[in-house]
């Protein structure tokens, strides 16, 4: 059983450190300690392997000892350049005394590789010249971690363990065979696994050293997951030796109690592994001592840019939710003010707070203190008299902030007055600096975020404003029309009221205006700008009643065109509003004794209206600027500035476009370009 267990560590191990030593191989820049942890890594890998063959076929543990001299001396060479400034290999063995501890250890693997030949030395030679390796190899950690700077320790303390580890044991198991003159087979198979637990370790070092020239990651979640199978496997050991133990002293009972002290054991196993308190606990421990920061940055952005991708609706509690999971809080709340208060719009946590009122008040009153002074309230920090605060809270006040321990301001030069209270973190016992600045950045971004929010709420509240002053606009320019229809029908009544056809077309223009304002009011009721009800028209006839409608003003305008009668799918009625605007703006634009022509041409696909007065025209500033921008206009209270506006946007509509040319004291030509079908009937 112990050689199984033993063969499956050496395999490991070697596995391990081949591992460990590609990864050194791939870095590119090339370092003395580098090279002597390549080789050490290297030469273990090999030794591990020939330790699990030799377990597995029984060879002689000659050849296994001679590489374990040689990888021993390797791990001194490491260690020694790790203390040294040198970058020469022959600076490692320069001082005579390390000349001499070169030179016994390469005599005494020669020697132990061929001791069947010759048979220099015996046995207990060999093991107390084994004993002396690890005391060396304990002598240069010691005076590694205590020549090191104390900033700079974080960087080999992970080696120095998992070196202290190996060589502590080394140590034992030598000193029982020289005692025994024999190596104990329980010891020996352990050892395998002994220097894969030091593998993490070592890789943590060739990480954080910068002068080991080595850019390997090494995750948290790695040494995490690491180091539960290595505390699982050290219970299981004990386990199985107590089991053993109870077996040899029970007697007859000994195999029940050993089974019943097996399935106890693992189910006490199972509920620590299951716990989160303790899980968190080891992230804590394996953050403090093995890792320079406390958080891996790079994790925690992910998990904050994911936080955001699940539900950007309830944006608040995304943003608390965003806060609190770093460190791990299990309850927290967001208060933005919103007026002269600030008012909780997000919370989790499944605590139901006894006081809700009273935790509202307080915040109020503590919010603008922490917003003023930019700064991370600590609940802890003010039970604390010696602590230099920049304000005081009275006991009462604390009280009421329970849970909660901290309270972090958002960033308020965005403008944004906004609070989060976390209750006490799990992720570490003591706040400090790293948690604050993470603290910090968080907040900035849920700033950014919030006032995002706030902005996309006042825009879409001003395009609501906005679509409702853009459909009252085109309403009043069309009343306008309607208007002018009915104030031309009451001037020129006095002349023709006696005349039977000025009656009838009266009564035609106050029909057609009924029709007109009732559309308008249906408009109204559907709360939108007059509907695209398509359908297919004849277009010169519509231009003609355009023509007809506009002939009570001066200058008459006048219509040519080749064709009788051709097709144009498009609201008909809004395309007669368009035209009447552009002939109506030409009136507007010219003398009385002008001109004003419009025009029909049609190709196999387009059609090509034009609106030519020889009016005072305009500069093409004014077009490029002006012309088209709705709501600007040159006749004062009597213009919408909305015409030019409405035809180019009618047009564009239609998948065609609206061109203009004009020339100061010339004139101007408006020209709409409208695709047609194929099939349109042209006559």
């Amino acid at each position: 059983m112990s050689q199984l267990v033993g063969m499956w560590g050496y395999g490991l191990a070697a596995l391990s450190f081949l591992f460990l030593f590609l990864l050194v191989l791939t870095t590119r820049q090339r370092s003395l300690p580098k090279s002597c942890l390549l080789l050490a890594c290297g030469l273990t890998a090999i030794w591990s392997a020939i330790a699990a063959l030799q377990l597995y076929n029984g060879m002689s543990l000659h050849l296994v000892l001679a590489i374990d001299t040689i990888k021993n001396g390797v791990w001194l060479l490491l260690l020694t350049s790790a203390l040294s400034e040198s970058q020469r290999w022959r600076d490692l063995f320069t001082p005579l005394p390390r000349t001499v501890v070169a030179l016994v250890l390469v005599f005494t693997a020669i020697a132990e590789l061929f001791q069947h030949q010759v048979g220099w030395m015996s046995a207990s030679t060999f093991l107390t010249l084994h004993l002396v390796q690890p005391v060396l190899a304990l002598w240069l950690i010691e005076h590694l971690y205590r020549q090191t700077l104390p900033e700079q320790k974080w960087a080999i303390k992970p080696l120095c363990l998992g070196l202290g580890m190996v060589f502590v044991f080394d140590f034992v198991l030598f000193s029982n065979a020289a005692l025994a003159q024999s190596l104990p087979i329980e010891f020996w198979s352990v050892r395998g696994w002994l220097h894969t637990a030091a593998t993490p370790l070592i890789l943590l070092t060739a990480r954080r050293s910068q002068h080991w020239s080595t850019r390997v990651f090494v995750s948290r979640e790695i040494i995490f997951h690491s180091t539960l199978l290595m505390a699982a496997g050290g219970y299981l050991v004990l386990m199985a030796l107590a089991g053993y133990y109870i077996r040899y002293m029970g007697g007859s009972w000994g195999g029940l109690a050993q089974i019943a002290f097996f399935a106890l054991g693992g189910l006490v196993l199972a509920s620590l592994f299951l716990s989160d308190r303790l899980r968190r606990r080891v992230k804590v421990f394996i953050a403090k001592h093995f890792f320079a920061n406390k958080y891996e940055y790079r994790d925690e952005w992910m998990k904050f840019a994911d936080v955001f991708s699940h539900d950007v609706n309830s944006l608040p509690q995304v943003a608390i939710q965003a806060m609190a999971q770093p460190f791990a809080s299990e309850q927290a709340i967001l208060a933005v003010k919103t007026g002269k208060e600030f008012q909780i719009l997000a919370q989790i946590g499944s605590q139901q707070l006894t006081n809700q009122q009273a935790l509202h008040t307080t915040i109020n009153q503590v919010a603008p203190l922490v917003i003023q002074h930019d700064w991370i309230l600590d609940v802890e920090e003010f039970k604390s008299p010696d602590e230099h605060l920049p304000f005081e809270l009275d006991g009462n006040t604390i009280a009421a902030l329970a849970p909660y321990r901290l309270i972090v301001p958002l960033d308020k030069g965005a403008g944004v007055d906004a609070v989060c209270l976390l209750s006490q973190p799990q992720s570490s016992e003591n706040i400090d600096w790293e948690d604050r600045d993470l603290m910090k950045v968080i907040a900035r971004q849920l700033t950014v975020h919030l006032k995002l929010q706030q902005a996309n709420m006042a825009l879409a509240e001003s395009q609501q404003f906005d679509t409702f002053n853009r459909m009252s606009a085109f309403l009043v320019h069309d009343l306008k029309n309607v208007l002018a229809q009915l104030q031309l029908l009451t001037r020129n009544a006095e002349r023709h009221k006696h005349n039977p056809d000025f009656v009838d077309d009266a009564f035609a223009t106050v029909e057609d205006a009924s029709n007109r304002l009732n559309r308008m009011l249906e408009q109204l009721r559907q709360k939108r700008i007059e509907g695209e009800n398509q359908r297919s028209f004849d277009a010169v006839s519509s231009i003609r009643a355009v023509i007809e409608s506009c002939q009570a003003r001066m200058p008459n305008p006048l219509f040519s065109t080749t064709l009788n009668s051709v097709a144009l799918t498009a609201n008909q009625e809004r395309f007669e509003n368009v035209l009447s605007h552009l002939v109506q703006n030409a009136q507007d634009a010219t003398q009385d004794s002008g001109s004003i022509e419009l025009s029909l041409t049609a190709s196999p696909d387009e059609l090509h209206i034009s609106v030519k007065d020889t009016g005072q025209g305009m500069t093409p500033e004014f077009i490029s600027t002006r012309l088209f921008k709705p709501f600007d206009t040159t006749k004062g209270n009597a213009g919408m500035g909305i015409g030019a506006y409405d035809a180019k946007k009618f047009v564009e509509q239609l998948q065609g476009h609206l061109s203009v040319t004009s020339n100061v004291g010339v004139g101007t030509e408006f020209v709409m370009t409208i695709p047609i079908q194929p099939n349109s009937n042209q006559a």
